[in-house]
């Protein structure tokens, strides 16, 4: 089956063993839907193209010309305030020789944005403000050289883009996800700023589709994370899926830990993790009110970049929380999703079962089977 995209016969539809509504009786996904270049390729068009994307929160546009770069596999965009006070997402590509506009990252633009090539100038709202010696170009109009938008939608305080003009509204196809967070953290429409603004990406050689499969199950976490496990009790560990997003909750935390100490008044007692079709996380920690909100963004087959910004409702913050994510949770995460991406590729290797318990606890899969069964869909649409 890694052969099927060289012949031009990839069968997206072949399942050596079932993928059923029933997670206690499913496989996995293929192999070759991980290894597959041809499968790649389709994805960016059916999954990436289609769906609502991550850009930021809104507290990182204050000012007129504030603005946030984002790659969707391989196109470039930005979301930008305009001096009307408007978000707007726009193609990053200027409309005369297709340089890109503005760097990655984020940034402010004070005036006009003005293309590194040739110097063509464009209004913070898209509109072309001027084109060098363009006068000399019989019947140019100016106005048929806009920048090229893309769907915005503010769902959850944060800005998302979609490349579909005909995607149904995230405030539609997750309206309960957004009434969750407001319920289990009520303190989320406090957030503000990024603590630290673009927080740097792990890059990850294994595939977008491996690393959303680690994150949201927590059936290898006692093992492969004794630390996580020490500070939230498995015994009582949810994990619900929904519509288009799944949460795992933890209720019981123990003070006393090997992760990072916790003190007597803590702001916020849960760890909660939010995933949303097909890349979107929103990830709490017991501690002080902060939220991560990252998105696991393909770069290749088999190289993912995974993050986003850390938000605050105050100056104070957790320290040691910080550490252990970064100095051990995550190389944990990334020493196990490479593993699976080179097994993947192993001719000993197909698909595997689902492990679930009748109780859907979260120490079973079912959030993969959920998973599965929406990759499964957009492949086949």
């Amino acid at each position: 089956m890694l052969e099927q995209s060289k012949d031009k016969t990839l069968n997206l539809s072949y399942y050596e063993k079932p993928l059923t509504d029933d997670p206690q009786s499913s496989y996995t996904l293929p192999s070759y839907l991980y290894t597959d270049p041809g499968v790649y390729e389709i994805e960016k068009e059916k999954i990436f193209y289609r769906s609502w994307q991550y850009v930021a929160h809104k507290s990182s546009f204050n000012n007129p010309g504030d603005y946030v770069t984002v790659k969707i596999c391989d196109q470039n965009l930005f979301v930008m305030k305009g001096g009307d006070g408007e978000l707007r997402a726009f193609y990053n590509v200027c409309q005369h020789r297709a340089h890109e506009l503005l760097p990655p990252g984020t940034g402010n633009v004070k005036r006009v944005i003005v293309c590194p090539y040739h110097a063509w100038a464009f209004e913070r709202e898209g509109a072309l403000r001027g084109a060098p010696r363009s006068e000399n170009r019989p019947g140019f109009n100016k106005g048929d050289f806009s920048l090229k938008q893309a769907r915005l939608e503010i769902f959850l305080d944060c800005a998302f883009i979609n490349l579909d003009s005909e995607a149904t509204p995230l405030s539609e196809q997750a309206a309960d996800l957004e009434a969750d967070v407001h319920k289990r953290a009520p303190f989320f429409k406090n957030l503000k700023s990024p603590m630290e603004g673009l927080l740097g990406e792990s890059y990850i050689r294994a595939g977008w589709k491996v690393v959303v499969d680690n994150y949201v199950e927590c059936y290898h976490c006692e093992h492969a994370h004794p630390d996580f496990s020490d500070l939230i009790s498995m015994d009582t560990y949810q994990h619900d899926t929904f519509g288009i997003w799944a949460r795992q909750l933890g209720t019981d935390i123990k003070k006393n830990n090997t992760a990072y100490e916790l003190s007597d008044n803590e702001d916020f007692m849960m760890s909660v993790f939010w995933f949303l079709w097909p890349n979107t996380t929103i990830n709490i920690l017991p501690g002080t009110e902060e939220v991560n909100i990252s998105a696991i963004r393909p770069l290749s087959l088999d190289e993912t970049d995974f993050g986003g910004h850390n938000l605050i409702t105050s100056d104070h913050h957790n320290e040691q929380r910080s550490k252990y994510t970064a100095d051990v949770l995550i190389p944990e995460d990334i020493s196990l999703c490479e593993s699976v991406q080179r097994g993947l590729k192993s001719k000993g290797y197909t698909q595997g079962p689902m492990i679930v318990d009748d109780a859907r606890t979260g120490r079973g899969e079912q959030a993969i089977h959920h998973f599965h069964r929406m990759v499964q869909k957009a492949l086949s649409d």
